[in-house]
């Protein structure tokens, strides 16, 4: 019997599948990520389920929604009933690591993976503080958008780069692996090398179309959001220069991946291997007078996703989600699939079978940064949005792809609305997701992590101890004379 194949899953925070050449942007370079969606299977519609970083990536991990595995906030416990993707494979034969970023809440830092060299190993979110004294200032982030000040070598993508190859260099090569290389990138700060900046600023850089008296009829879960980050006072030089240093980023991000997976060809650890990329996200980016995620448009919701596997390739249009992946990569890997997941198994759609798929893409939103929580259903022509009190939303993306109509109400898509609202609501209540926050509010304080906040970046020595991997930045000592 043939060995199972390795899964090198590679993941960023926060990448807009608006900002990817392969998705048609004629700026932003993103040559390796375009090679690899060329010689993989590209989908041109999928959709996390959060769109945040912790509840995304809990979603992602265990294959439900969010209402079904307690995916609220950053704040959120990925509770230990919830059977992960790594704790599966490991069960199966695979050793199992994560390095960099997740963002795990609670105690819990490993949550089915056997090994975690490098990360943000204490919780909360594994970003680098760029620039390394960072004043006091509104809008910090597009405000200090710009030129990194951390030393090329001691980038979390280069860290990211560094221990993948290490912990692959060392695996024995009779037992699969499963190993996701998490990247913080092109997550905000926005800073990048000097040389990546000056490509894009001041004069390589777009800035998304707003119609006249779009902004003022938007919902108000849109309007909540951009008085909630107050992206309204951002002045439109400081947001052309975030955007051009969030293009930078992107491209930086593309530059370590493509250097990692150039390293892995060479050493022969990609035989064997299927590859995933995608994001926990997407960016906004000042589409719709928004920056930042948490929204049901299409920057913030859709993600890029690429699966190489062999020689197989092409563009899949059906809608999918993140979900899918945990059902697909077992199927892929000849292990079984777990019962009771939301997701399902893309192998067949991607050999260009689309009989049985749902044709459907799930996205929620709990967490309190604008006026409540949100459901939105994506199906190959329509997206529709509900809302526990609000109005709901109807775009037809075959018509609208911007999304600047909200067709919800018109007489003439009565049918449509009301056929999208049942399919959406089917085994849904909204009081029922009230009454499993309260008691996972609760039930979380058992899980709460009791060394307090952690710093973004750390290592795991030999005997098991944590270690801040950067002190020296932002305690550094000066030689005098």
């Amino acid at each position: 019997m043939s060995q199972k194949p390795n899964i090198l899953f590679l993941m960023s925070d926060e990448h807009s599948p608006h900002a990817i050449g392969c998705e048609g942007n004629e700026i932003v370079q993103t040559p390796n990520l375009d090679r690899l969606a060329e010689s993989g299977t590209y989908f041109e519609n999928a959709y996390c389920q959060v769109p945040l970083c912790t509840p995304s990536r809990m979603c992602m991990l265990t294959g439900k929604h969010a209402h079904r595995c307690s995916a609220w906030n950053n704040g959120s416990i990925l509770f230990p009933e919830h059977l992960t993707m790594p704790a599966h494979f490991a069960q199966h034969g695979y050793s199992t690591a994560l390095i960099g970023k997740m963002h795990f809440g609670g105690k819990e830092q490993l949550n089915g993976f056997q090994s975690r060299p490098y990360g943000d190993l204490r919780g909360y979110a594994g970003h680098q503080t760029d620039p390394l004294i960072t004043p006091r200032v509104n809008r910090q982030r597009t405000r200090l958008a710009g030129i990194t000040e951390i030393p090329a070598s001691m980038l979390q993508e280069r860290v990211i780069n560094t221990e993948t190859l290490e912990y692959l260099r060392a695996h024995p090569r009779e037992q699969p692996w499963f190993l996701l290389a998490s990247y913080s990138r092109p997550h905000f700060p926005l800073t990048v090398p000097k040389r990546l900046f000056d490509k894009y600023w001041p004069d390589n850089v777009d800035m998304p179309h707003i119609p006249n008296g779009h902004l003022e009829q938007t919902h108000p879960f849109a309007k909540g959001l951009r008085e909630n980050f107050r992206t309204m006072d951002i002045p439109p030089e400081e947001a052309s220069k975030a955007r051009a240093a969030y293009y930078a980023c992107c491209e930086f991000l593309d530059e370590c991946l493509g250097d990692l997976l150039a390293l892995l060809e060479r050493d022969g650890l990609l035989e064997n291997t299927i590859i995933v990329y995608t994001t926990d996200h997407g960016e906004m980016a000042g589409e719709h007078g928004q920056w930042w995620k948490s929204s049901y448009y299409e920057a913030a919701a859709r993600v890029p996703l690429i699966i190489k596997n062999g020689e197989q390739s092409g563009r899949i249009t059906a809608p999918v989600e993140l979900n899918d992946l945990f059902p697909t990569l077992c199927a892929s890997a000849g292990i079984p699939i777990p019962d009771n997941l939301d997701g399902a198994d893309m192998t067949n759609l991607m050999a260009g079978d689309t009989d049985g798929w749902r044709d459907t893409a799930i996205t929620e939103y709990w967490a309190n940064q604008t006026t409540g929580p949100m459901r939105m259903l994506r199906t190959s022509h329509y997206k529709y949005v509900a809302f526990p009190e609000d109005e709901p939303i109807l775009f037809d993306l075959n018509a609208d792809p911007g999304e600047f109509e909200n067709l919800a109400g018109n007489a003439a898509y009565q049918q449509v609305e009301a056929e999208l609202q049942e399919k959406l609501m089917a085994g849904f209540r909204w009081d029922a997701v009230v009454q499993q926050q309260e008691a996972d509010k609760q039930r979380s304080r058992e899980f709460a992590e009791p060394w307090g906040r952690g710093t973004p970046n750390q290592y795991t020595l030999p005997d098991g101890r944590v270690v801040d991997a950067e002190t020296c930045l932002y305690h550094p000592s000066v030689r005098e004379g």
